[in-house]
């Protein structure tokens, strides 16, 4: 039998769907916290987690810890280099996202253009206040990163009859997407997008990716959003933007320091829509992720480990 420990509290459905499709081949084990679960750490071959910190030494607490299965899409904050050298595997949620996210981008960029950010405001402060509205027919849309939400997202755009680019590191034709460009053409997409989406992982190649150089690239008509990472921005640089007019705004779901501190200039600018980090939670979150752990925890106890997903690539850190 493998032995999970697991820090997130599951429904008695979730659980009992375990149950059905693992039988007694796995048990799992609910702990508060690394300090009080004794020996069954040292047991336990698989570790289950949502926890937004993790400790290198509560993790050699895990002398037979073969997987663990993160919660978020977000690694970053694993002591990814011990795991690789313990030669564990870590996947992660990536694609249970793509729904709720999907849904998010696109209620976001209807916001932009119909102004419905502006009508809030004014309705807050009973002020009868007229501006002029817009379209997205007919407008480019840029995603930085092409995975599953960006592909979903994609997806629900076709009926606003848009043009959809995108880069991703191999350049392939991909459903939805008019044009894809490898990384070398984000400078074009830039250039030729009404809205640019960043949807890429944070890793050291990513880190402060769009910067000055990148700003000044956009159309001043040109809207960013952010709902990938905070860190991939440089948020100096995109304050700078919105202020001098480089782009014309900003939706931001994410950011370089989380909670956004009451002193960022972001909270002053009209031109920034604020979301507390909220684009992919979702009430159908964890039965999403059960589909996936399920499935690879009956890959897991069969010995099939090549037949696990979302399995990361610890050199590419995603």
């Amino acid at each position: 039998m493998v032995k999970v420990v697991c820090t997130y509290t599951l429904t008695e459905e979730q659980l009992g769907r375990i149950k059905s499709q693992l039988g007694d081949r796995a048990e799992l084990v609910k702990v508060k916290d690394f300090d009080e679960a004794g020996d069954v750490l040292s047991e336990a071959r698989v570790l289950l987690t949502n926890q937004l910190t993790i400790d290198q030494k509560d993790l050699e607490k895990m002398n037979n810890l073969e997987w663990i299965q993160c919660v978020f899409s977000g690694i970053n904050h694993f002591p990814l280099g011990y795991l690789k050298d313990k030669g564990v595997i870590l996947t992660n949620a990536r694609g249970v996202h793509r729904i709720q996210m999907s849904e998010f981008i696109v209620s976001l960029l209807l916001s932009i253009v119909r102004r419905s950010y502006h009508y809030t405001k004014a309705h807050l402060n009973r002020k009868w206040d007229p501006i002029k509205i817009d379209e997205l027919y007919g407008k480019t849309i840029g995603f930085i990163g092409v995975g599953a939400v960006a592909r979903e997202t994609a997806r629900k755009l076709r009926p606003f009859d848009v043009r959809i680019l995108g880069v991703k590191n191999n350049v392939e034709p991909v459903e939805y997407f008019d044009e894809i460009y490898s990384g070398d053409g984000l400078d074009k997409l830039l250039e030729e997008s009404d809205f640019v989406i960043t949807l890429v992982p944070l890793t050291d190649e990513t880190k402060g990716m769009i910067g000055e150089d990148q700003f000044r690239r956009m159309k001043k008509t040109a809207w960013f959003i952010n709902v990938a990472r905070g860190p991939i921005v440089d948020e100096g640089a995109l304050v700078k933007a919105l202020k001098e007019g480089w782009i014309a705004g900003a939706g931001l779901d994410v950011f370089e320091k989380e909670p956004l501190p009451e002193e960022s200039p972001l909270w002053d600018l009209d031109n920034v829509i604020i979301t507390p980090h909220i684009a992919g939670p979702t009430p159908h979150y964890m039965d999403r992720l059960m589909d996936l752990f399920i499935d690879n925890l009956e890959a897991f106890v069969e010995g099939r480990t090549d037949k696990m997903v979302n399995v990361i690539d610890y050199d590419k850190q995603y």
